[in-house]
């Protein structure tokens, strides 16, 4: 009898469970479309915001998760591309202060041009780590991409 009952209550619970992953899954999905559309406006804190509370709030919905790394990455890669644009034209600004000091040649009255060097140093550096972080974000993507299709399609190597 008891054999019995539990084939019976058996296909119930996996169905019923089966019912509040595909709810959390369409939850979690409509956090990330709310993520992404912040991402779009250019409010990249509120967007992380959402994917944070989204694995938070739905640590089973595996699927949207997968999908919310990528799209933290993509924020990512979006702030640093911002962020690289600013620093762009600030170094050819500050690279033309520079060039007029040069062609001054003030002999023995240089600070202000070597601190101007420095200046542009320290920015050009700070300009080539920005375009690591973005060539770093596009490589994550693909591979974020590549690892989450290979594993939801069951096209696993193992």
């Amino acid at each position: 009898m008891r054999k019995t009952l539990y084939t019976l209550l058996l296909p119930i619970i996996v169905c019923s469970c089966t019912g509040q992953e595909d709810k959390e899954e369409e939850y979690a999905g409509r956090m990330l479309d709310a993520a992404r559309t912040l991402m779009t406006e250019g409010n990249y804190v509120a967007a992380k915001d959402s994917i944070l509370a989204m694995r938070e709030t739905f640590p089973t919905a595996f699927k949207a998760r997968a999908t919310g790394i990528i799209v933290m990455d993509s924020i990512e890669l979006l702030a640093a591309q911002d962020t690289l644009a600013i620093m762009d034209s600030t170094l050819r600004a500050e690279q033309e202060i520079l060039k007029k000091l040069e062609a001054e040649k003030r002999r023995g009255h240089n600070a202000e041009y070597y601190r101007q060097r420095t200046d542009v140093f320290h920015l050009k550096q700070r300009f080539d780590e920005l375009g690591a972080k973005v060539k770093f974000y596009l490589r994550k993507i693909e591979v974020d991409i590549l690892e989450r299709d290979k594993g939801f399609d069951g096209d696993t190597n193992e």
